[in-house]
């Protein structure tokens, strides 16, 4: 797997802290949970945004130090 980035550690954190869904909905929708956390992304103070990019970093490091021949290589959905 590649090495998660700021903004699915960021979003990893928060879809932990967010309120339930409405009463009567099972659970909302991934599309409309990242559109929520984006905004608080958006919103997020440079020191918070540069605290995530540190943590994707040391993700990166331990991951080049665990799969060291890694090299992501994309495919195209005629190939899935």
């Amino acid at each position: 797997p590649r090495p998660p980035n700021a903004w699915i550690l960021y979003r990893s954190d928060k879809i932990k802290v967010l309120p339930p869904a409405e009463p009567g909905q099972r659970s909302r929708a991934q599309a409309d949970v990242s559109k929520l956390i984006s905004d608080m992304w958006r919103n997020e103070s440079d020191a918070v945004k540069l605290e995530y990019e540190r943590l994707a970093d040391a993700r990166k490091a331990e991951h080049q130090r665990l799969y060291p021949d890694y090299r992501f290589q994309p495919m195209k959905k005629e190939e899935k």
